[in-house]
């Protein structure tokens, strides 16, 4: 019953109202959009072309995805 109980608990958000699970999407989706802008903080300052390179490419939103134009690839060797 113990653990019946501490199960039901886990399944309700604050003040006893459903927890819904889209929540808990939108709270990932919302986390890997801020460390990717985080990211391109910290490479900026070391390599703000490809700060900017990235920036124009990934995209995020419920997918992430990294969409370079096809009509100009990118040769990444240095």
């Amino acid at each position: 019953m113990e653990r019946l109980t501490e199960q039901l608990a886990g399944a309700v958000g604050l003040g006893g109202r459903d927890r819904l699970a889209a929540a808990d999407a939108e709270n990932a989706r919302s986390a890997v959009t801020q460390n990717i802008k985080a990211a391109f903080r910290r490479i900026r300052p070391r390599l703000p072309a490809l700060a900017d390179q990235l920036q124009r490419h990934i995209r995020t939103g419920t997918y992430c995805a990294y969409a370079p134009y096809p009509a100009h690839p990118i040769d990444w060797a240095m």
